[in-house]
C-alpha cells in the first residue's frame, strides 16, 4: 500500500514537468520559435574566418523586431586558432567599441596595432565584442562563446549604460526593473513555451520616448525610460547591484578556466558635460542639485582650487539623475570586483585625470559625456597595453616603441576621422544635449578624405570603398605615410586579402620598416603560396631582418615557379649557403 501511495504521488508530481517537456518537445518539432543568434559566425566568403554576428543583438529581445539597429563592428578572425596565435577579446560597449569613429579607434584596434608594433614575429588577434547601448548583462551572456575560441586574455571596459541600455533598470528595452527577474528572462528566453507565452501576453514592448514626437531621435532618447534615477534611490541600488552581480559572475567564469582579465575602470567627461537632466529637461528638482554643484565645481576652478573642483565636477555627475555616465560608485565595484576574482583592475580613470589639464576630465580627452577623442582612445589603449606588458602577456616585447611614436600611427584615417566628427555632431544635435532638436546637415567637403566620408555617412559608398578611394588618391598625391596607415587599415580589416597584405609590406619596407613589414609579407605569401612578387616581398622582408636561411627557400621557390626570375637569380647567391 505504502509504495502504490509513493508511486502515485511521484506521478502526480512528475506529470506537469512531463507535460512541459512534451509542450516543449512538441513546440520544437512544429518548428515554433527560434534559437538564439550565436555570438560568432562564419565569413560567408572565407568560411575559414569568423566574424561577430551583425544581428547579436536580437537575443535580448523576445520580439527581434524590437532590437536596436546596434552591431559589432566587423573583425575577421581565424576559425581554427593557429599555433603560437595571442588572441584578445574585448569586451564593453560603445566606449569600448571606437565609436563615434570605428573599429581602428576602439579598444581593440588601438590595442592590437600596439601590440603588433610590440611583437613584430607574434601573430596578434585583439578581437572586439564591444556593442553600442548594452549593458553588463551582454558580457556574461557572451562569455561562454568567447571562452569557446580560446582567449588568452580578456580585456573589459563597462558601465556607462548599466541604467538605461538593453536590460538596463531604467531602460525601455527591460524585461523588468529587477536584476533577479532579468536574469530568470535570460534562462528561460530559448524555451518555446517560455517565447509562446511572450507572443500570447505581448511581450514587453517598448514604452514611447516623450516629449520627441516629430524630433530627429538618437538610441539614447530611445533607450531612456527611467529619466530620473536619483543617487541613492530604490532603482539606483539596483542598478549598482545589476552591476556587480553580474561582473561577479562574469569574472568568476573566466577565472574558472584560468583567463586572465583586464578590467578597467571608467571614465567620463565632467569638467566640460553639464548635467545631462538639465539639458534635456528632466528630473527637474534632481537635476537643479546636479546643476548647483557643477556650478560650485565651476567656481573652484576658477578660485584655482582644483582638488575641490575634481571632486565637485564627480559629485556633480553622480547627482545627474538622468544616467548616461556611471557614477563613482561603479568605479568602487570594479575594483572590489577585480580584487575577489583576482583579475588585473587597470585605472584608466585615474590615467585620464594624470593627462587632463589640473587633473579635470573634460573635452581634451572627451567628445561628449563618455566617448573619448582620438587622444582619449589612444590613452585608454594605452592603459590596457601597458598593464598587459607588466603582467608578461603576451612576453618581452620584441621591439620598444615610444607612446609618441605609436601615437603618431594610430589606425584611423581621414575618412575615419571626418565620419567620426559627423556622427558626434548628429548625436550632440539631439536629445538629451538639446531639448529642440534638430537635423544634422554635413558642411561643403574641403578635402578628398571629408568628401568620402559624406559619401560614407550618407550610405552611398561602403566603408571598404571609403578607404580604398582615400589610399589611391594619398598614393597619387605622393603622401607615403599617409597610404601607408590606410592600406594597412584595410590590411587588417581583412587579413584573408592577398593583395592588401602585400600593398602594405611594400609600403612599410619602403618606409624603412621591415620588421612591421615582416607579418604583411608573411600573410601575402601564405594567401597566394605561386604568386611570385608575394614570394619576393616575403623574401625581401625576411633579408632586410637578418633571416638569410628562411629568406633562401623562400627564393627557390621562386625559381620553381619562375625559372628565369632576375630578382631571385640575383639575390640567391648573395645569401650564401643555407
Amino acid at each position: 500500500m505504502r509504495v502504490r501511495r509513493a508511486l502515485m504521488w511521484l506521478i502526480v508530481l512528475a506529470l506537469p514537468f512531463a507535460l512541459l517537456a512534451a509542450g516543449e518537445w512538441g513546440l520544437r518539432v512544429a518548428g515554433f520559435g527560434r534559437n538564439l543568434e550565436p555570438l560568432f559566425v562564419p565569413n560567408p566568403q572565407r568560411p575559414d574566418y569568423l566574424l561577430a554576428n551583425p544581428r547579436v543583438a536580437t537575443r535580448f529581445f523576445t520580439d527581434p523586431s524590437q532590437a536596436p539597429q546596434v552591431s559589432i563592428e566587423t573583425a575577421f578572425f581565424r576559425a581554427t586558432k593557429a599555433p603560437g596565435t595571442f588572441r584578445v577579446f574585448v569586451q564593453g560597449e560603445s566606449s569600448a567599441a571606437g565609436f563615434p569613429y570605428g573599429l581602428g579607434a576602439s579598444l581593440a584596434g588601438m590595442l592590437d596595432q600596439r601590440l603588433e608594433r610590440a611583437f613584430p614575429g607574434r601573430e596578434i588577434e585583439v578581437v572586439s565584442t564591444a556593442l553600442s547601448a548594452v549593458t553588463s548583462y551582454a558580457l556574461v551572456d557572451f562569455a561562454d562563446e568567447i571562452l569557446s575560441q580560446q582567449p588568452d586574455a580578456v580585456v573589459i571596459y563597462v558601465g556607462h549604460n548599466e541604467f538605461l541600455g538593453i536590460l538596463g533598470v531604467g531602460s525601455t528595452m527591460r524585461m523588468s526593473a529587477s536584476p533577479r527577474l532579468t536574469r530568470a528572462f535570460m534562462r528561460a528566453r530559448e524555451w518555446r513555451l517560455f517565447q509562446l507565452m511572450n507572443r500570447v501576453l505581448g511581450g514587453f514592448a517598448r514604452r514611447p520616448s516623450p516629449g520627441n514626437a516629430g524630433s530627429v531621435d538618437s538610441l539614447m532618447a530611445e533607450v531612456a525610460g527611467e529619466r530620473s534615477i536619483t543617487l541613492g534611490s530604490r532603482l539606483f541600488e539596483a542598478g549598482v547591484g545589476q552591476f556587480e552581480t553580474n561582473l561577479d559572475a562574469l569574472l568568476g567564469c573566466y577565472r574558472k578556466f584560468g583567463v586572465p582579465v583586464f578590467i578597467g575602470t571608467l571614465a567620463s567627461n565632467e569638467r566640460d558635460q553639464p548635467p545631462l537632466a538639465i539639458l534635456a529637461e528632466t528630473g527637474i528638482e534632481a537635476a537643479l542639485a546636479a546643476e548647483t554643484a557643477y556650478h560650485a565645481a565651476q567656481d573652484a576652478e576658477a578660485a584655482g582650487d582644483f582638488r575641490a573642483a575634481r571632486d565637485g565636477y564627480a559629485w556633480a555627475r553622480d547627482l545627474d539623475p538622468l544616467r548616461f555616465r556611471a557614477p563613482s560608485a561603479f568605479n568602487e565595484v570594479v575594483a572590489r570586483v577585480a580584487e575577489r576574482h583576482d583579475a588585473q583592475l587597470v585605472d584608466v580613470h585615474a590615467a585620464f585625470v594624470g593627462s587632463s589639464p589640473n587633473g579635470l576630465v573634460g573635452e581634451r580627452l572627451m567628445l561628449e559625456h563618455v566617448h573619448p577623442n582620438l587622444d582619449g582612445y589612444f590613452l585608454l589603449a594605452d592603459a590596457f597595453f601597458h598593464a598587459m606588458i607588466a603582467k608578461g602577456l603576451p612576453g618581452t616585447p620584441q621591439v620598444t616603441i615610444t607612446d609618441e611614436q605609436a601615437r603618431r600611427e594610430i589606425p584611423v584615417s581621414d575618412v575615419d576621422r571626418w565620419l567620426g566628427e559627423y556622427k558626434v555632431q548628429r548625436v550632440r544635435s539631439a536629445w538629451p544635449f538639446t531639448v529642440a532638436a534638430k537635423p544634422f546637415e554635413s558642411p561643403l567637403p574641403a578635402s578628398e578624405g571629408e568628401r568620402l566620408a559624406q559619401e560614407l555617412y550618407r550610405q552611398r559608398i561602403t566603408w571598404a570603398e571609403a578607404q580604398d578611394g582615400l589610399r589611391q588618391y594619398q598614393l597619387a598625391a605622393g603622401d607615403r605615410a599617409e597610404y601607408l596607415r590606410t592600406t594597412a587599415i584595410l590590411a587588417d580589416a581583412f587579413p584573408f586579402t592577398g593583395p592588401l597584405q602585400f600593398d602594405t609590406a611594400a609600403a612599410l619596407i619602403a618606409l624603412g620598416r621591415p620588421a612591421d613589414a615582416l607579418r604583411y609579407a608573411r600573410r601575402a605569401a601564405e594567401l597566394e603560396p605561386r604568386n611570385v612578387n608575394h614570394l619576393l616581398v616575403h623574401a625581401h622582408a625576411l633579408i632586410l631582418n637578418g633571416r638569410h636561411g628562411e629568406a633562401r627557400p623562400v627564393l627557390e621557390r621562386v625559381l620553381e615557379l619562375e625559372p628565369g626570375n632576375t630578382t631571385a637569380r640575383e639575390v640567391l647567391p648573395q645569401l650564401g649557403e643555407g
